[in-house]
């Protein structure tokens, strides 16, 4: 009881206290506090409270990292795509199907891929269309096909 006058007259008089703090209550909430700062950063320019709120911007950026995940492997997928798109309609320019100028390029052992052959379609049509020669003479059914269509 009596502490807890003298503590009450020293703040009216506007004496400090006499004893420090321990050292470890500087630095107690070091770590959550960071932590919060941190999320709350990530969460930069999102709506309403995903900006401000730290559970809020918890479950936000967790959630945009999980579509970062995905979409990375997405991006591979839609690129391959993409350029087994631009090498069948190279092919198909000179009369030959993808799945035909593929197992072409297999059987002449060329290990060009999809990326490298979908770039020579786009920027060398001339050194594409050599491999898809090359390829051509090396496929039994399109060399059959060319055969047929001489005679």
């Amino acid at each position: 009881d009596m502490m807890l006058f003298f503590a009450a007259a020293a703040r009216r008089v506007g004496i400090a206290r006499t004893t420090a703090a321990p050292a470890w209550a500087a630095t107690r909430r070091w770590f959550a506090s960071n932590k919060h700062k941190k999320f709350v950063k990530f969460a930069k320019g999102y709506r309403g409270r995903a900006n401000r709120c730290f559970r809020i911007a918890v479950q936000r950026v967790e959630k945009a990292w999980q579509h970062a995940y995905r979409s990375r492997k997405m991006k591979k997928r839609d690129m391959r795509s993409l350029w087994i798109t631009r090498i069948n309609a190279a092919t198909r320019t000179f009369g030959v199907p993808y799945n035909r100028f593929i197992a072409g390029l297999n059987t002449a052992s060329i290990d060009l891929n999809r990326k490298v052959l979908a770039d020579l379609a786009v920027t060398e049509p001339y050194s594409f269309r050599s491999v898809l020669e090359v390829a051509r003479a090396k496929d039994p059914y399109l060399a059959a096909l060319k055969r047929k269509a001489h005679q």
